[in-house]
């Protein structure tokens, strides 16, 4: 079995020399969990693939676990490496919040926001909001955010970022919250489905079906599992992942069923979305850390868009 290497902790590196060794391994390693490929990874981070073999082994030693393993022909990341990954994404996006907020320092006339938001809603709704602020506020510096629920929380309560459209929950402390619209939950099936003829679906219609569903955790699969509890069903999940989208196309592909929050713009091609009743929503919202205090750019954004959402055009 073969042993990682370990550096003598007595012996002291330079900082600076230990920053400019990692971070383009650190590169490479995200490119991987972006790509899925060592071949794509290397090129997206512009070394040969021998050099990112190399680069990942050497950054597996130094962090002391696998952070890579052979699948056969391939080489993928194990979940210790996807983890650092992640972290490694976070971090990227904290930086350049700081680089913004040096930005906005030196010339706070323009101004500057940093918005989250939920994946699911980049697709629609962010987009239109962005859009219309831009073109009556041009000289506000935008940066966005896209991030899990939870990690946008977090990101309110340190300050690394101003507003955000999120979920409106009760047990987000330390939060004001401004709703802006609700999404119906509906459940999602292939359009050739037996149920697709219904115009609405109670959940004990389905308790026999075989879901897909996201990963336990994450803050929509909480929700999903809460309505699911109330009307005492326990969903049989065959596939689980991180994505909403990924949830979507499984069950338009009729791998499984799914309950979700309606799409913007319709169905996927080929599927359904059929309402739950009784109807349940998620609520959608602006949310603002109430310990912090915002900068001129961010509360003219908020009172922008809060204004926006209530005259109907979001």
């Amino acid at each position: 079995m073969s042993r990682l290497k370990s550096f003598d902790a007595g012996v002291p590196r330079p900082s600076a020399g230990i920053a400019s060794d990692l971070i383009p391994k650190l590169r490479l390693l995200v490119a991987m969990s972006e790509r899925g490929h060592l071949s794509a990874a290397a090129e997206a981070a512009g070394v040969p693939q021998p050099t990112a073999t190399r680069w990942l082994a050497a950054l597996s030693r130094t962090v002391g676990v696998p952070l890579t393993r052979r699948a056969g022909q391939r080489v993928e990341l194990t979940r210790a490496g996807g983890v650092l990954a992640e972290s490694v994404r976070a971090a990227h996006s904290a930086l350049a919040v700081g680089v913004a907020r040096a930005y906005e320092a030196s010339d706070p006339g323009q101004g500057q926001v940093v918005f989250g938001f939920l994946r699911t809603l980049g697709v629609s709704r962010a987009p239109q909001i962005l859009r219309t602020f831009r073109a009556t506020h041009p000289r506000v510096r935008l940066t966005l955010i896209q991030a899990p629920h939870e990690q946008l929380v977090a990101h309110l309560h340190d300050g690394t970022v101003d507003i955000a459209l999120t979920v409106i929950r009760t047990t987000d402390h330390d939060l004001h919250a401004t709703e802006m619209f609700k999404e119906p939950f509906v459940v999602v099936l292939p359009a050739e489905h037996r149920l697709a003829r219904h115009d609405h679906l109670r959940l004990h219609q389905i308790r026999d079906e075989p879901f897909v569903g996201l990963t336990p955790g994450i803050a929509l699969r909480t929700r999903i599992d809460e309505i699911c509890a109330s009307a005492r069903v326990r969903p049989r999940y065959i596939l689980e992942t991180d994505e909403v989208d990924t949830v979507r196309g499984l069950a338009t592909a009729g791998v499984g069923i799914a309950i979700l929050p309606a799409r913007q713009g319709g169905p996927l091609t080929g599927s359904i979305e059929i309402p739950v009743v009784p109807r349940t929503y998620r609520h959608i919202g602006l949310l603002v850390s109430v310990r912090h205090t915002l900068e001129p750019a961010a509360r003219r954004f908020h009172q922008w868009t809060t204004r926006h959402a209530a005259n109907g055009t979001g």
